[in-house]
């Protein structure tokens, strides 16, 4: 086979798998929504914009129900038992961490609830987004000292690598899963 001919069949091939890989079926494959009327409805009662919280699942647990972080973060949205406890003291309903953290339908409902929460307590999703990783005083010290403006833009000024990293891997997937979807939440309506 001459050159012409290996050239034109690589570059075939290599056009085939771009088209692959940028082909929204595949990526939705690749980028699975599991839980969507739990997320849909908790994201409803929260004025949240769903694709955050299926973002936030995937960066913390990869949608395994059964996660549990060395720190002890428990589930889908990987909650520290002591703040779904919490949590659940906040909602005022009755819970069982040793038996219901795991389930999602509850994880997702407390974890929903809790980014909610932080939204109202910092300026920016962003920031939320760190007080949820890096803990709400952390983050706090870091906007009350000019150390970070809670902005996106200037996320490589959060102190805390893992925090840093964890809210650009979370508002990128965010908004890759908004593309990948062609969703756009608005007002709180929509569907997933």
């Amino acid at each position: 086979m001459n050159r012409f001919f290996r050239t034109a069949i690589v570059l075939t091939l290599g056009l085939i798998m771009i088209s692959m890989f940028t082909s929204k079926p595949i990526l939705r494959f690749m980028y699975p929504l599991h839980y969507q009327t739990i997320i849909h409805e908790q994201a409803a009662i929260y004025e949240l914009d769903p694709f955050m919280i299926a973002a936030i699942i995937r960066v913390e647990s990869g949608w395994r129900v059964d996660a549990r972080s060395p720190k002890g973060a428990t589930g889908l949205m990987q909650l520290m038992p002591e703040t779904a406890v919490w949590i659940a003291g906040q909602l005022e309903i009755e819970f069982d961490v040793d038996t219901q953290l795991t389930d999602p339908e509850i994880n997702i409902m407390l974890g929903a609830w809790y980014i909610n929460h932080l939204r109202k307590q910092f300026p920016t999703f962003v920031a939320a987004l760190a007080a949820y990783n890096g803990g709400q005083g952390n983050v706090r010290k870091w906007l009350d000292g000019d150390r970070w403006d809670g902005s996106l833009d200037n996320s490589e000024q959060i102190p805390f690598y893992e925090t840093r990293a964890y809210v650009q891997k979370v508002t990128y997937i965010w908004n890759f899963y908004r593309h990948i979807y062609e969703y756009k939440w608005e007002n709180g309506e929509g569907n997933l």
